[in-house]
């Protein structure tokens, strides 16, 4: 799916345009899963670096910039942070894009634990990878605060500073759920994230077992991926 999204002339730089080959790219990967053809690692690993992958192309065909992951970057409490993709490849980041890809089937490694047999909810692995995301992006721009060396550190309304204060930090999540309530869940996570990045996108897919598909599930329209995508291209045209 990823060479042929880099294939495409012209360029997609929009999610629906290419939604209905991630989600199509998604299913046959879970079916491997599902089957052992794929591992764990490949899960934990494989599938979120994809999605980063797929989010970065759309934007730099939108942008005509580059994004670049970067390991190093400090931060004010902590020294180093790995970031999944960001702008420029080099210097003060100006623009932070982080991307969590989440929520299984049922596998042989899972059935005896797993107790929902549409497999584990999305909003099972969110809390974490939530919390993760909000405090490099606190950390990152309370360090972007420091440097400039002019008292502009975090108050005591914390929310505000953090839509006020640079990088630019945006966070996408594509999540896998298994029902209506899971979903209400991964909207409230993706909601809690807002509050502390400059923007969520979200897209969440729940397996129609008769279709032998994923189908895309309703988002509130500031979650919705390709708005977002279009408020980072905006900002990634007006980067110098």
């Amino acid at each position: 799916m990823y060479k042929a999204l880099t294939a495409l002339r012209p360029k997609p730089g929009s999610w629906p345009k290419i939604e209905p080959a991630f989600l199509q790219a998604m299913w046959a990967f879970d079916q491997n899963l599902a089957k052992g053809i794929a591992n764990q690692g490949d899960n934990q690993n494989g599938k979120g670096d994809f999605f980063t992958d797929v989010i970065a192309v759309l934007l730099e065909n939108c942008s005509g910039k580059s994004l670049h992951g970067r390991g190093r970057v400090p931060g004010l409490v902590f020294p180093t942070h790995s970031l999944d993709a960001s702008y420029p490849e080099t210097g003060a980041v100006e623009i932070l894009i982080e991307t969590k890809a989440v929520g299984a089937p049922i596998t042989d490694r899972n059935r005896t634990s797993q107790k929902n047999p549409m497999g584990r909810p999305g909003a099972a692995d969110l809390d974490k990878r939530v919390k993760e995301a909000a405090f490099k992006t606190i950390d990152l721009k309370a360090e972007w605060a420091r440097t400039a060396g002019a008292g502009g550190g975090p108050t005591n309304d914390l929310t505000t500073w953090l839509k006020r204060s640079s990088p630019l930090s945006f966070f996408f999540m594509a999540v896998r759920v298994t029902d209506p309530n899971d979903l209400a869940r991964t909207i409230n996570f993706a909601n809690a994230a807002n509050q502390t990045m400059d923007a969520v996108g979200l897209v969440a897919y729940m397996p129609d077992l008769a279709k032998k598909a994923y189908v895309p599930q309703p988002v509130p329209p500031h979650l919705e991926l390709d708005r977002v995508l279009s408020r980072v291209c905006t900002a990634l045209k007006a980067a110098q």
